[in-house]
């Protein structure tokens, strides 16, 4: 449970003091607020699916979530066909600076007709829906 308060403590300060991840001034620190909130939340949940790797829905439950931490969002994680999705609903401004957080990656965007953006190239399973906050990464099996 320290290791990922200490993990969200430094996102945040990389977040506040990195010049390669430092926000645009148009977000309003609502949208960043739920950015990291997304992010603390993908990583945990996709630290669980590299170590148990379950099939399915994971329950926030069996996270290792920082101490007082709380969903601003109603956040999702699954396991499916070896990889992990992390989804949940977002306005385009929170979608923007979770991908820019996340320095623009690829693994990182918006549910878009049944594909990642903002490159479309990774195919998305039906279960997450469209215009959703998605991250999605290959779970070792």
């Amino acid at each position: 449970m320290k290791i990922m308060a200490v993990l969200a403590l430094l996102l945040g300060v990389m977040a506040i003091l990195s010049p390669s991840v430092s926000y645009r001034d148009e977000y309003a620190p609502a949208a960043k607020s739920v950015a990291l909130n997304y992010a603390i939340y993908r990583n945990a949940a996709f630290l669980y699916a590299q170590r148990h790797k379950p099939n399915g829905a994971i329950s926030q439950a069996v996270l290792d979530l920082p101490d007082g931490w709380h969903a601003l969002r109603a956040w999702s994680a699954r396991v499916e066909g070896g990889r992990c999705y992390v989804y949940g609903p977002a306005s385009a401004e929170e979608i923007s600076a979770a991908w820019e957080l996340f320095q623009g990656s690829f693994a990182v965007g918006r549910a878009e007709n049944g594909r990642l953006t903002p490159d479309g190239i990774v195919p998305l399973p039906s279960f997450i829906p469209a215009d959703s906050l998605t991250s999605v990464v290959e779970v070792d099996r």
